[in-house]
């Protein structure tokens, strides 16, 4: 779908603050609310917007460990492979998880309380998914940016 200067600024507006009411939203655009409106639904209709959250700070709730494991599959097969995929989507402590190509498979965002805890999930969950072969974990010593905001002016 092609978009347009308005609807760019309008992810622009709603990636910064996406509590933002339509009529909010139309009155930052300098339009009305509701062309405003079925712009809005069109980008969610072509599944451009695709949900509304609120970001969670993971420190605040006791997450004070964030940590990127780099796992090595056994085999590549599609069975295997969607079997590794459908396990990592139970694990709540994997925040994200990319297939990759090349070495190694799959990077995992992993984030728990402490050394310790991530030290259990690793031993009784994640090195127990059939087909891992070799886990590389490295441990976030300060994070220097951290954001959701999709860049919008150079696409």
């Amino acid at each position: 779908m092609p978009l347009d200067s308005i609807d760019r600024r309008i992810l622009e507006l709603l990636q910064e603050n996406g509590s933002l009411s339509v009529s909010e939203l139309a009155d930052c655009l300098g339009m009305t609310p509701p062309p405003c409106w079925r712009r809005v639904r069109r980008l969610k209709e072509a599944k451009i917007l695709q949900r509304q959250v609120w970001l969670v700070d993971a420190k605040a709730v006791g997450l004070n460990v964030t940590i990127y494991a780099s796992v090595k599959l056994e085999t590549h097969d599609s069975q295997a492979t969607a079997a590794f995929r459908r396990r990592v989507q139970t694990l709540p402590e994997v925040l994200e998880c990319y297939i990759l190509l090349g070495s190694p498979d799959a990077l995992l965002k992993i984030v728990v309380s402490d050394m310790s805890s991530y030290e259990k999930f690793f031993y009784s969950r994640l090195s127990q998914i059939p087909g891992v072969r070799e886990v590389s974990s490295s441990v976030v010593m300060s994070e220097v940016k951290k954001t959701t905001h999709i860049p919008l002016s150079g696409a």
